[in-house]
């Protein structure tokens, strides 16, 4: 690729493959592509098996999510193809209402879709993988969201996107941009697969190496442990070691101490990218009842009740009053203990105990009281919480090369079209 002298002034793209010099045109999108939707479906019509049929909901930008619920007949499909015809391999469908601007470029399965909740792209005179690419970020999903028309609730028109004003460079040049952002893609939802695969993974061992309800051994366990598990009470494991609660403090956007928020936590350490908040060195060292140390496990409290972290060597963060921090004891292992929070059973627990609709909350004098279930043997823990951590590192792996991706194609969005 090669990358354009910004002193000359050509409608041209920032970066571009070698052999490209042309002006790029610009048209509208009702020029070279026809827009329509499609005939409802009512709800007499749908079947429990045949032909799938997709809303907006089951779209994403990359494809169709989500378990098939919803089904026509062969019939009723084959009476609306006639009508008025389907989706075609290659085509666009654009969520209009809702979530706006997600894509998917149609591939060879048969389905049918509802209208208003979709908006088809097809018969177009561009390259439709530039096209899907085009509106996917940068200027095009700009011009696309700015589109959308309405108050309370806006939505895609099809009236609307037709004066949608689109650049494009010669064919063969769209060829090159579409398969370049197609096979980024394809890598991305590689990565994504990989990550999801891992994050299941995770999901069935802690299903497996925590007891069920009502039993007291994990289904799955490492050699030479063999004793049951104990019910203790929270506040017999852990003590409160940091709660701020009452305590706002004055803060900035530079200062060189973090304050940790609920947005901060749920990953295994917390995530400082997060962080949009900070206090200064006499508040850090006079505002707070207590300080962090290394292997505190973080606990929200207030709003995304229940999330859990294990709290890193930062001497330096703080956290905020919708967190408390609890320190074990007894010779009880904070990465066990981390795990114990995120099992799902453990979390309807705390979830149990929450006061309030619109912003809930967990009282830590309640939560100490509630039950939980552990190896009485110390080692046994290590062992647990030292195979999570790992499993752990592993998805935090995949999830920062995901990222790298992601902005990796965000920055190819912003360079390589007008």
């Amino acid at each position: 690729m090669a990358k354009i002298d910004d002193s000359v002034k050509k409608k041209v793209p920032e970066l571009r493959f070698a052999g490209f010099a042309d002006d790029w045109e610009q048209r509208k999108l009702g020029e070279v592509a026809t827009l329509s939707s499609s005939k409802r479906i009512h709800l007499s019509d749908y079947v429990t098996e045949g032909i799938p049929f997709y809303r907006g909901s089951e779209i994403s930008t990359g494809g169709i999510t989500g378990n098939q619920e919803l089904f026509i007949s062969q019939e009723k499909f084959d009476e609306i193809k006639e009508k008025y015809g389907v989706p075609s391999e290659g085509d666009i469908l654009v969520t209009a209402v809702g979530t706006l601007g997600n894509l998917w470029k149609v591939d060879s399965r048969r389905f049918y879709y509802k209208d208003g909740n979709l908006i088809q792209i097809s018969k177009m005179q561009v390259n439709s993988d530039y096209l899907l690419t085009y509106f996917t970020g940068g200027i095009g999903k700009k011009r696309l969201l700015d589109s959308a028309a309405g108050s309370n609730q806006k939505a895609l028109t099809m009236v609307k996107m037709r004066e949608i004003t689109i650049d494009f460079p010669s064919e063969d040049e769209q060829q090159k941009i579409g398969s370049f952002f197609k096979q980024l893609d394809k890598t991305i939802a590689l990565h994504q697969h990989k990550l999801d695969l891992l994050k299941e993974q995770k999901k069935g061992y802690l299903q497996k190496m925590f007891p069920k309800n009502g039993e007291k051994v994990p289904e799955l366990r490492f050699a030479g442990f063999a004793d049951d598990w104990e019910e203790r009470k929270l506040g017999d494991i852990v003590v409160k070691a940091i709660d701020n609660r009452g305590k706002t403090p004055p803060t900035s956007e530079n200062d060189k101490y973090p304050l940790l928020e609920v947005a901060s936590i749920g990953g295994y350490y917390p995530n400082y990218s997060k962080v949009t908040k900070f206090v200064n060195y006499n508040i850090f060292n006079s505002w707070f009842r207590a300080h962090l140390k290394k292997g505190d496990i973080l606990f929200s409290t207030v709003g995304n009740t229940g999330l859990a972290t294990l709290m890193d060597d930062n001497q330096d963060a703080t956290i905020a009053q919708n967190i408390v921090g609890f320190r074990a004891k007894n010779s009880n292992v904070p990465e066990f203990l981390l795990q114990m929070f995120k099992l799902p059973s453990n979390l309807k627990k705390a979830k149990r105990i929450e006061m309030g609709a619109v912003q809930p909350s967990i009282k830590v004098s309640q939560l100490i009281e509630v039950q939980y279930l552990l190896p009485k043997c110390k080692h046994e823990q290590e062992k647990i919480g030292s195979f999570f951590k790992q499993l752990d590192d592993t998805i935090a792996l995949h999830q920062h090369k995901l990222d790298l991706l992601k902005e990796q194609k965000k920055g190819f969005l912003q360079k390589m079209f007008v």
